[in-house]
């Protein structure tokens, strides 16, 4: 009886999710912002499945700093090494960072649209579960925090587009959500497009403060964020919660800013 319910109610969600689209294409016809063509399924958000295919494939593709997840020039085709580390980030606090892939294409349209629309797409969900999957040693992590908005700034925007994705992450593995565990207590200027990496962490310098001990010591943390540029704002929220007594810190992000290769 159980198993026949199930199938009725799959059924049922895939009929409802093809008349969704159908309407989509008729009544409602959206074009995809990275180029342009027709958005087809409400799963895919702000881009088409043509330009998710592709973000899809580039998160694959290239080999990736161990520690930060860069992306690093191409060995020559004989030569392996694992554990590959870019060099940049070995001062940085948290002990690796990954993210679903890179911040560009579909993925920075699906970013930018989720900074005005606190809701993840199925699209964005599934590359969600994907990359935590992937992550080194996922099965020791207990809580996830996401990086915490200044209260001016909660208040401006209305929501907190980290705890989004947090919560998004928390109904996925089951994980633990910890959104209360540290707090913004230094309101940070925007970062601004060509902002460098000393100018982004002196910003961002006792930025975070632990509101509830109890929620971060001895803990294994995944920090979750939309994107990871620099690492400065991962560092410090990292940095804080290893002073106040977690175990180990991790990173998590929707996209990570890969604007050149590093050698």
């Amino acid at each position: 009886m159980i198993c026949n319910l199930n199938k009725f109610f799959d059924q049922a969600s895939r009929i409802s999710a093809t008349l969704r689209d159908a309407a989509l294409a008729t009544l409602y016809p959206s074009g995809c912002r990275v180029c342009g063509d027709m958005i087809e399924s409400w799963r895919d958000g702000a881009a088409c499945s043509n330009c998710w295919r592709e973000i899809e494939r580039k998160s694959l593709a290239g080999d990736l700093c161990a520690k930060c997840g860069m992306r690093l020039e191409p060995l020559p085709s004989p030569v392996e090494i694992t554990d590959r580390r870019c060099g940049r980030c070995d001062h940085l606090a948290f002990a690796y960072a990954r993210a679903c892939g890179p911040y560009e294409g579909a993925l920075r349209e699906s970013v930018l649209r989720l900074k005005l629309h606190p809701h993840l797409t199925a699209r964005l969900r599934e590359a969600l579960r994907r990359a935590f999957a992937a992550l080194p040693d996922s099965h020791l992590i207990e809580s996830i925090v996401p990086v915490p908005l200044h209260s001016d700034r909660l208040a401006e925007r209305g929501f907190n587009q980290a705890e989004v994705i947090a919560r998004a992450l928390a109904s996925l593995t089951g994980l633990r959500l910890d959104s209360s565990a540290v707090i913004r207590v230094k309101k940070t200027e925007k970062h601004r497009a060509g902002m460098g990496a000393r100018e982004r962490a002196r910003s961002l310098e006792r930025a975070f403060r632990i509101r509830a001990p109890r929620l971060v010591e001895n803990r294994a943390a995944l920090i979750i964020d939309d994107v990871m540029t620099t690492g400065s704002t991962a560092h410090e929220l990292a940095e804080t919660l290893l002073n106040g007594g977690a175990r180990v810190v991790n990173v998590l992000t929707l996209a990570r800013a890969m604007n050149e290769f590093i050698q």
